[in-house]
């Protein structure tokens, strides 16, 4: 059994409604799924709150004991989804958390490198949710909010853990001009969560325990679906 921790964010300044939230809540009505393709499946929604954000992250994967992390949050401003490829040591400190408070420096750490690596396969992931019928792409700029932080300080602190970051847009509606509506951004979760697994399986020399025509199958069957709400 795989185990993956998935986790989005609550409300921040500007988005009384972060659907990066109902979308945990619609993955945890899933879990029973999950389970049949062989994933114990962790949800969670993070405060968007940089005080004690390493502590948080910390005890969330010590309590969790993951194989992989897999993170979403909101971009106000893109219209389909958006599989990250980089963190940045960067912080914009102009714009407050949902407690108000701002990052004490444009430095999210004064001796780490400038940006690090997903450890995610991105453009396959990406990929796999096109081929669902989802509109996606690959992303190089996670930006400078607590997005960007909590998939830099996941990367800086699980250094061995596969660890990456989805950003969903506001769901397709009268008011925004969306190319996915929520049943597709959920499915596009399930694609993505499903391609994570089987990517951390290979890596850790647990594929032989699934045949590659298991692997195809379960696959395939994600993305039949998401065809489907597509």
């Amino acid at each position: 059994m795989s185990r993956i921790l998935v986790t989005g964010f609550g409300p921040f300044p500007g988005v009384k409604d972060n659907p990066s939230a109902p979308l945990m809540t619609a993955l945890r009505t899933r879990r029973g799924h999950f389970e049949l393709l062989g994933i114990h499946l962790e949800t969670h929604v993070l405060p968007v709150a940089y005080h004690g954000l390493a502590a948080r992250l910390s005890a969330l994967a010590a309590d969790t004991a993951p194989d992989a992390i897999l993170h979403f949050g909101v971009a106000t401003r893109r219209k389909i989804i958006s599989v990250e490829t980089r963190a940045r040591n960067h912080a914009n400190r102009s714009a407050p958390d949902a407690q108000g408070d701002r990052p004490p420096s444009e430095l999210l750490d004064g001796k780490a490198d400038k940006s690090l690596a997903v450890r995610i396969p991105a453009a396959g992931i990406a990929a796999r949710i096109r081929a669902g019928g989802i509109a996606a792409e690959t992303s190089c700029d996670a930006g400078a909010y607590l997005c960007n932080a909590t998939l830099y300080e996941t990367l800086r602190s699980r250094k061995n853990l596969p660890a990456g970051f989805i950003h969903i847009p506001f769901p397709a509606g009268p008011r925004n001009a969306s190319q996915v509506s929520f049943d597709h951004i959920v499915a596009a979760a399930e694609i993505a969560i499903v391609a994570l697994v089987l990517h951390v399986r290979q890596v850790n020399s647990l594929a032989t325990s699934t045949p590659d025509n298991t692997r195809k199958s379960i696959s395939a069957g994600v993305i039949r679906r998401a065809k489907a709400v597509a």
